[in-house]
């Protein structure tokens, strides 16, 4: 006789991204949780949502109790799945977002941005050490852009790449800085 191999019952739901919206438009929203790292909750996220990192997702039980849904949300849908294991057993109502913020944002929903100076910490690092480097007798950067208002007669291909190079940091910063002051699009 042969046995059918059942699989056993998955401790959380799994929706995508439209069903995340409905369930953000009810009168009682559910609580949204997004799994990843600040640094990254802060560079884009579904609006609403609050961040508890995978690290300490199973040491939020207590504060996630009593929340009615939780929906949990990563990147792509792979560490909010992780996140829906560690708290199966905490008798949770634990919903999955497949996808994440990649599906999200690829249907056209906006992600919410702080803007936080810290953002800038990263990059003005990079600037300020392989953007200026060598830094005597002068930064590359500066004699490279010399050249180039100079006409850039004799630049050869690898002082095009050492623009490049010393330059991308720089452009960066400015995108980074420009992400901070430039106002939200208007919803709704």
């Amino acid at each position: 006789m042969r046995r059918k191999m059942t699989k056993p019952k998955s401790p959380y739901r799994s929706a995508d991204v439209g069903a995340l919206h409905d369930a953000l438009s009810r009168p009682e929203p559910p609580l949204v949780v997004d799994v990843r790292m600040p640094f990254e909750f802060a560079s884009g996220h579904v609006p609403g949502s609050i961040n508890i990192p995978l690290p300490r997702i199973a040491a939020s039980t207590a504060e996630l109790t009593g929340q009615g849904e939780v929906w949990l949300v990563c990147r792509s849908g792979n560490r909010s799945a992780s996140a829906a294991q560690a708290l199966a057993g905490a008798g949770l109502d634990l919903v999955n977002v497949d996808g994440g913020t990649v599906a999200w944002a690829a249907t056209g929903r906006p992600l919410k941005r702080q803007k936080s100076l810290s953002r800038l910490l990263v990059p003005a690092v990079v600037a300020g050490t392989l953007g200026l480097a060598p830094f005597t007798p002068e930064p590359h950067v500066v004699g490279k852009l010399r050249w180039v208002l100079g006409g850039a007669d004799g630049m050869a291909l690898m002082d095009w790449f050492d623009l490049a190079m010393h330059g991308a940091p720089w452009v960066w910063l400015g995108w980074v800085a420009f992400q901070l002051v430039k106002p939200e699009p208007r919803t709704g």
